[in-house]
Protein backbone atom coordinates (compact mmCIF):
# COMPACT_ATOMS: atom_id res chain seq x y z
CA UNK A 1 0.00 0.00 0.00
CA UNK A 2 2.62 2.13 0.82
CA UNK A 3 4.77 1.81 -2.62
CA UNK A 4 0.99 2.65 -4.73
CA UNK A 5 1.12 5.38 -2.77
CA UNK A 6 4.59 6.46 -3.25
CA UNK A 7 4.12 5.82 -6.61
CA UNK A 8 1.10 7.67 -7.33
CA UNK A 9 2.64 10.68 -5.71
CA UNK A 10 5.65 10.88 -7.42
CA UNK A 11 2.68 10.27 -10.72
CA UNK A 12 1.04 13.30 -9.85
CA UNK A 13 3.97 15.46 -8.82
CA UNK A 14 6.70 14.39 -10.77
CA UNK A 15 5.97 16.42 -14.37
CA UNK A 16 5.67 19.38 -12.13
CA UNK A 17 8.75 19.25 -10.19
CA UNK A 18 10.31 18.68 -13.43
CA UNK A 19 8.95 21.62 -14.66
CA UNK A 20 10.37 24.05 -12.29
CA UNK A 21 14.16 22.62 -12.15
CA UNK A 22 13.97 23.71 -16.20
CA UNK A 23 16.67 25.98 -16.86
CA UNK A 24 14.87 28.81 -19.24
CA UNK A 25 18.34 29.29 -20.56
CA UNK A 26 18.24 26.28 -22.46
CA UNK A 27 15.39 27.57 -24.32
CA UNK A 28 16.61 30.57 -25.34
CA UNK A 29 17.75 30.09 -29.07
CA UNK A 30 19.83 32.47 -31.34
CA UNK A 31 20.02 32.17 -35.46
CA UNK A 32 20.76 34.64 -37.97
CA UNK A 33 19.15 35.74 -41.48
CA UNK A 34 20.41 37.54 -44.07
CA UNK A 35 19.13 40.70 -43.86
CA UNK A 36 19.59 43.61 -46.78
CA UNK A 37 21.19 45.88 -44.58
CA UNK A 38 23.59 43.28 -42.57
CA UNK A 39 24.80 41.54 -45.81
CA UNK A 40 26.24 44.95 -47.08
CA UNK A 41 28.32 45.18 -44.62
CA UNK A 42 29.81 41.23 -44.69
CA UNK A 43 27.48 41.02 -41.30
CA UNK A 44 24.27 38.66 -41.13
CA UNK A 45 21.09 39.73 -38.77
CA UNK A 46 21.16 38.07 -35.00
CA UNK A 47 17.75 37.06 -33.74
CA UNK A 48 16.93 35.63 -30.60
CA UNK A 49 14.12 33.07 -30.08
CA UNK A 50 11.83 30.91 -27.30
CA UNK A 51 12.25 27.22 -28.06
CA UNK A 52 10.26 25.95 -25.20
CA UNK A 53 6.52 24.72 -26.23
CA UNK A 54 4.49 26.04 -23.78
CA UNK A 55 6.05 28.36 -21.42
CA UNK A 56 6.95 31.99 -21.77
CA UNK A 57 10.52 33.05 -21.21
CA UNK A 58 12.11 36.53 -20.27
CA UNK A 59 15.48 37.01 -21.22
CA UNK A 60 18.21 39.61 -20.56
CA UNK A 61 21.12 39.66 -23.16
CA UNK A 62 23.89 41.85 -23.36
CA UNK A 63 25.82 43.53 -26.21
CA UNK A 64 29.39 42.60 -27.04
CA UNK A 65 31.60 45.04 -29.43
CA UNK A 66 34.45 43.21 -31.01
CA UNK A 67 34.79 40.73 -27.75
CA UNK A 68 34.61 43.92 -25.13
CA UNK A 69 31.01 44.12 -23.19
CA UNK A 70 29.17 47.43 -24.07
CA UNK A 71 27.09 48.24 -20.75
CA UNK A 72 24.04 47.48 -23.56
CA UNK A 73 21.51 45.31 -21.80
CA UNK A 74 18.18 44.33 -23.26
CA UNK A 75 15.33 42.67 -21.71
CA UNK A 76 12.89 40.41 -24.32
CA UNK A 77 9.53 38.37 -23.45
CA UNK A 78 9.37 35.85 -25.55
CA UNK A 79 6.21 33.83 -25.92
CA UNK A 80 6.34 30.12 -27.35
CA UNK A 81 6.24 30.18 -30.69
CA UNK A 82 6.45 33.40 -31.84
CA UNK A 83 8.71 35.02 -34.41
CA UNK A 84 12.83 35.56 -33.60
CA UNK A 85 13.25 38.94 -32.44
CA UNK A 86 15.97 41.04 -34.21
CA UNK A 87 19.01 41.92 -32.42
CA UNK A 88 21.12 43.90 -34.82
CA UNK A 89 23.91 42.59 -37.23
CA UNK A 90 26.78 40.30 -36.33
CA UNK A 91 28.98 43.15 -37.61
CA UNK A 92 29.25 47.23 -37.29
CA UNK A 93 31.27 49.30 -39.49
CA UNK A 94 34.25 48.82 -36.74
CA UNK A 95 33.87 44.99 -36.09
CA UNK A 96 31.96 42.04 -35.12
CA UNK A 97 29.24 42.49 -32.49
CA UNK A 98 27.43 39.63 -30.35
CA UNK A 99 24.35 38.94 -27.69
CA UNK A 100 25.30 37.03 -24.76
CA UNK A 101 22.81 35.58 -21.99
CA UNK A 102 22.63 37.42 -18.93
CA UNK A 103 19.90 36.26 -17.78
CA UNK A 104 16.57 34.56 -18.15
CA UNK A 105 13.17 33.17 -16.60
CA UNK A 106 10.22 31.75 -17.40
CA UNK A 107 6.84 33.96 -16.78
CA UNK A 108 4.39 31.14 -16.14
Amino acid sequence: MRKTMCALLLALCGPMAWAEDEDPTKFVTFSQDFAGHCVSRNSVQLLVANSHPTRTVMVWLDRFHMNVGTGDRSKTEMKPGAEPVPLGCSRTLDGPQEWRIARAKFLD
